[in-house]
């Protein structure tokens, strides 16, 4: 059987994946390849959607980076208000965010939660199909919407309040 191949936008979608868990090109052109490499030798049989397929082996790849340098992976453990559950990604939407802020914001948040945003903003996504290809229940997908949302607005308040010391006046 030959390997499905993928175009030149399906591999730049991909790398931008890559990009949205790693925070850096290099890494994430490693983590392509490497994802790329593993899918080629996997068993595609009854795989019927390819893209989810070569997605959920370089999620995993990744994972298993942060594990081999043992790094701590981010579990706040903070009680799930229920007020979380009635929040969607629309409510993203509200949180206004300038051009020059988004690096700053960016560099923020953890690979899980740049992962979650690249998802649903880049792919377009909704909350239920984002839990769907991340194998999550959807009240943990909501979850980390709501930490993810909440931290951007402490962030945002801290630099109109003016406590963010990293941006000069106009």
């Amino acid at each position: 059987m030959s390997a499905p191949t993928f175009d030149r936008a399906a591999l730049n979608r991909m790398y931008r994946y890559c990009f949205s868990l790693t925070n850096n090109e290099d890494a994430a052109y490693d983590l392509l390849q490497d994802g790329l490499e593993r899918y080629l030798r996997a068993s595609r049989e009854g795989v019927s959607d390819t893209t989810a397929f070569l997605r959920r082996i370089i999620r995993n790849r990744f994972i298993d980076g942060l594990r081999d340098r043992d790094a701590a992976l981010r579990d706040d453990r903070e009680p799930v208000d229920p007020d979380c559950l009635a929040i969607g990604f629309s409510s993203l939407d509200d949180v206004l965010v300038a051009e020059q802020d988004l690096e700053r914001i960016w560099g923020l948040l953890d690979p899980f939660e740049r992962e979650l945003l690249h998802l649903w903003a880049l792919e377009g996504h909704t909350a239920r199909e984002v839990a769907d290809q991340l194998g999550a229940p959807l009240g943990t997908v909501l979850a980390r919407i709501h930490r993810m949302r909440r931290k951007i607005s402490r962030h945002l308040d801290r630099q109109a309040d003016g406590s963010d010391t990293g941006r000069g006046a106009a």
